[in-house]
């Protein structure tokens, strides 16, 4: 409902307590990375745009620096009010163009921390998604791992790693399952998942690295991790 204008004290108040969502094409610059922040649609508040460019400069550039020093300098964010998922990052000459969908934000207003996830496949920028040289599982699992680690706020959002395996959780589960499994992983094996993303990265990646940077095949280590967890899950 819009307030009329003749009305000052309360459009005042409403402005402060429910900040308003309008039109915004921002471009800023921080760490060497420009960030171009599309809204024409005007979906997403005030205070959550400034909070999701908050969080991609928080985040970005450290991750960016971390696993691919020259992943793109320049990243888009489009708020999409036509796309029904969450977020995605696009391919080929969107390759660098994260893309919100706003709904979820009205929703979730706190979950902006999907941003980190999604600015790390930017980073990882792997070839062949979802083939043997890049599986799926591995690489969503690394980007969440990546939310895990660089996050600004995972908490507020709702969103954490699990510590309990449970009986539908496998290695190849992706996601937070697995993120969770290579957190451990690099816990116990320090520079494991630098290394796994640099094979992705370079279509070098074949199950046999596990074995080759722990001493132990893929199969193996999930047991173990299972183990340590008290859980019953078997692995890939």
């Amino acid at each position: 409902m819009r307030l009329r204008r003749c009305l000052i004290v309360p459009v005042i108040v409403a402005s402060l307590a429910f900040p308003v969502a309008h039109a915004a094409e921002l471009q800023q610059t921080r760490d060497g990375v420009t960030l171009a922040y599309q809204d024409t649609s005007g979906s997403t508040a005030a205070d959550v745009r400034d909070r999701i460019i908050a969080t991609f400069f928080a985040t970005y550039p450290r991750e960016r620096r971390d696993f691919h020093p020259s992943a793109p300098s320049t990243v888009r964010i489009v708020m999409d009010p036509s796309y029904d998922g969450v977020a995605y990052v696009g391919e080929k000459d969107q390759s660098a163009t994260i893309t919100i969908n706003p709904r979820w934000l009205e929703k979730h207003p706190n979950d902006t921390d999907l941003v980190t996830h999604e600015a790390m496949h930017i980073v990882q920028g792997y070839p062949g998604y979802a083939s043997e040289q890049a599986p799926s599982w591995l690489v969503e699992g690394i980007a969440d791992f990546a939310r895990d680690h660089y996050g600004v706020d995972n908490g507020a959002g709702g969103w954490a790693l699990p510590t309990q395996v449970k009986p539908e959780h496998k290695v190849d589960s992706g996601y937070r399952v697995t993120g969770a499994f290579l957190k451990w992983g690099e816990a116990a094996h320090p520079g494991l998942v630098k290394a796994l993303d640099a094979a992705l990265r370079s279509g070098r990646y074949t199950p046999s690295l596990w074995k080759q940077h722990t001493g132990e095949d893929l199969p193996t280590l999930w047991d173990a991790y299972v183990a340590q967890r008290g859980g019953t899950a078997r692995g890939a």
